[in-house]
């Protein structure tokens, strides 16, 4: 990790149920903590828009109401997450939510529903089915820190690093050298180089109840983790479930034409795949 002659800045927030954390290069400490405010004001607000778990957000709402006009941002993330849910035929699918629920608290339900069943008509959202309850965990996530990347770029503050919770996004020109943890072992697969790019891994070992097969991902198939660098971390994030949810052929067939996103799978089996030459970003001798 190359810093700046000043050194990074690390400031921590509550947010996502956690801490969100934000290395600042190359500025001083009191620009960057009224930066901070304002951004941070910013992550609140986002948060009150997707967070499934506040009955108060928009989303909330919505899954509460079966029929409301949305705001941009959150129309926004479902049209995104829809195109996700065609082009895997329904493998990745966030009207599940009801399933992840009841999956955490150790329940197993039947669910009816599909991305179907989700109607946009203008600005009108309808969800056609009772069984739906949309959840934009797999991308919400990632389209926050790069809303949060570029509130920090407007404010004049153009290298740093983000971590929410794994979704890692790195602007500013720092190379940093990031381990990706193994799903089954107390140790790191192989450690990769990051430049102006996202991150995120989707996994089964991290939340699950009893036995991997009961995680918080809905539709698996032989993988246990799934990581990608992606330009955008909302792209990583979305890229990283619908990866999980495919198969090895399927995978290649979402990949298609997205030379700029890397994928590695460790599937159930411990063997590795490497695809669009994830293998680049490799530090040599850290695999």
């Amino acid at each position: 990790m190359t810093l700046s002659r000043t050194g990074p800045i690390t400031v921590s927030k509550e947010l996502f149920g956690g801490k969100i954390d934000f290395l600042v290069y190359g500025a001083s400490q009191h620009p960057v903590e009224e930066v901070m405010k304002d951004v941070y004001r910013e992550a609140l607000r986002l948060q009150r828009i997707f967070n499934i778990y506040d009955p108060w957000s928009e989303l909330s709402r919505l899954n509460q109401a079966r029929k409301a006009r949305v705001s941009g941002e959150l129309l926004d993330v479902l049209q995104k997450a829809l195109l996700f849910s065609r082009k895997t035929r329904g493998s990745y699918d966030v009207t599940l939510g009801r399933i992840i629920l009841l999956r955490k608290k150790g329940e197993s339900a039947e669910q009816g529903c599909s991305y179907e069943d989700i109607r946009i008509e203008g600005d009108e959202v309808t969800l056609t089915h009772p069984d739906v309850l949309v959840d934009l965990g797999s991308i919400a996530k990632g389209y926050m820190v790069d809303r949060l990347a570029e509130a920090l770029q407007q404010r004049g503050i153009t290298a740093f690093l983000i971590d929410a919770r794994g979704d890692i996004c790195v602007k500013g020109g720092q190379v940093h050298v990031l381990g990706i943890q193994h799903p089954r072992e107390e140790q790191s697969i192989c450690s990769i180089r990051l430049k102006d790019q996202a991150v995120a891994t989707s996994g089964d070992y991290h939340q699950y109840v009893g036995e991997f097969g009961l995680s918080h991902i809905v539709n698996q198939k032989d993988a246990t983790s799934v990581t990608v660098v992606a330009p955008t971390a909302e792209e990583a994030d979305v890229y990283a479930t619908a990866l999980f949810t495919t198969s090895d052929e399927e995978r290649k067939s979402l990949l298609d034409g997205r030379p700029d996103v890397r994928a590695l799978v460790v599937r159930k089996d411990s063997t590795l795949s490497m695809l669009n030459g994830f293998e680049e970003i490799i530090e040599e001798g850290k695999i």
